[in-house]
């Protein structure tokens, strides 16, 4: 094997960063690997900065997520590939930040997360059909993580009252 064969074996670089490494190639449920490996340590790191800085770097890291998704899916050749992860790593900090990074509330922000974009309610279910690209992947998930951070609000005022 030549130099140059081990150089095109290697995904591009779009590829690697929308997988997160290899939390994408989980062989069971590549979403919650990510959820749970990547975004419970990011979120703790922005649940410790100030909440415009959070939401600033949230809003940056949104825009690059659907650029690399879309760099992803096209050199994947499909739509919507399942090993591309770096939604819900994404959909997952719209459910935390601004959230303590307590483990009660990354447990329930998991499982509320996961249950929203599983269960794709509306209109999660309408971005997941209608958009395409990598906004198309990455929005869906955003909902989600918004529904699952209005259940995480609330659950967290009845457990602190």
């Amino acid at each position: 094997m030549s130099l140059a064969d081990t150089h095109q074996s290697k995904p591009p670089i779009a590829v690697r960063i929308a997988r997160l490494g290899v939390l994408g190639t989980a062989p069971v449920a590549p979403g919650t690997v990510a959820t749970i490996a990547a975004g419970i340590p990011v979120a703790s790191v922005l649940s410790a900065l100030p909440h415009g800085w959070a939401c600033l770097l949230l809003g940056l890291l949104f825009v690059g997520s659907c650029w690399v998704a879309e760099e992803a899916q096209n050199s994947l050749g499909h739509q919507d590939p399942q090993d591309v992860v770096i939604d819900e790593l994404i959909g997952f900090l719209f459910t935390t930040t601004g959230m303590p990074a307590t483990p009660l509330t990354m447990v329930l922000g998991v499982l509320y997360f996961r249950a929203m974009d599983i269960l794709k309610p509306w209109p999660v279910c309408v971005l997941d059909r209608q958009l395409k690209g990598g906004l198309g992947i990455v929005a869906d998930d955003v909902a989600a993580g918004l529904y699952a951070h209005g259940l995480l609000a609330v659950t967290l005022m009845f457990v602190h009252s």
